[in-house]
């Protein structure tokens, strides 16, 4: 998105729409996929020789889950919106695509979970846990750790 800063007000501007997913740059990513249009509402105003844009992001994505490896839809939300760019006298626009973009994947979760009940795979055989049990046998035997466990100061 460009904000063309000679035609903003000096009271400021009430920016809403949308750019296009691709400005995320998630073609080749395996654990996000299907971003939808990049959501704004923001507002612009020039304070001194910067502009100072403030507001909200939004847009629908699909993550891999961390504990069962399948795809869920999800929404990323970015409440907290700011950032002032430089914008001396005779500047035409400023481009702030790059900033929506990172500030969107800052706020996608490290490790996503498609829900709370989420059962994962089984560890030993891969079975999707959420579809039923599997038939692995759940004795481990001793722990490598169990050594420890008799070691006495």
């Amino acid at each position: 998105m460009k904000i063309l800063v000679a035609r903003i007000p000096e009271e400021g501007f009430h920016y809403e729409g949308d750019d296009p997913g691709e400005i995320l740059g998630l073609e080749d990513d395996k654990f996000m996929r299907n971003p939808g249009e990049v959501r704004y509402e923001l507002y612009a105003q020039r304070v001194s020789d910067e502009l100072v844009v403030r507001g909200t992001l939004a847009v629908d994505l699909e993550l891999q889950c961390a504990r069962c490896s399948e795809f869920f839809s999800t929404t990323i939300g970015v409440s907290d919106f700011l950032r002032a760019y430089p914008a001396p006298d005779g500047t035409d626009s400023v481009d702030i695509s790059d900033d929506f973009r990172e500030e969107i994947l800052l706020h996608v979760p490290g490790f996503p979970v498609c829900s709370d009940e989420c059962k994962g795979v089984c560890p030993q055989c891969g079975a999707d846990l959420n579809k039923g049990s599997c038939e692995c046998t759940t004795d481990e035997g001793p722990s490598a750790w169990s050594a420890l466990d008799s070691f006495n100061l």
